[in-house]
């Protein structure tokens, strides 16, 4: 995929045009601009949670091979601290 594969909606249109910007995400991740510069990205529901799943994994393979289990739990605490707190916002 390359930037010339996305799709963009300016924020005036992704709001008017929601339900299709929802529809379409699922075939495609779609970028909305905010003043012509991206501010968010429209995913499918189901890629989201696997690129999540997916940095959860890689984030406890590599803090795990550095040996260092302090660093470890709190690399882990502080990623799901951000995680929680993007939910609640």
């Amino acid at each position: 995929m390359s930037i010339l594969d996305l799709k963009f909606y300016s924020l005036a249109e992704a709001k008017a045009k929601f339900s299709r910007v929802v529809e379409e995400a699922k075939n495609e991740d779609i970028i909305v601009t905010k003043n012509g510069i991206p501010a968010a990205v429209v995913v499918e529901y189901e890629k989201y949670f696997s690129m999540m799943k997916f940095l959860e994994e890689i984030l406890d393979i590599y803090l795990l091979d550095i040996g260092n289990i302090p660093e470890y739990l709190e690399m882990k605490e502080k990623f799901f601290k951000y995680k929680k707190e993007k939910q609640e916002v």
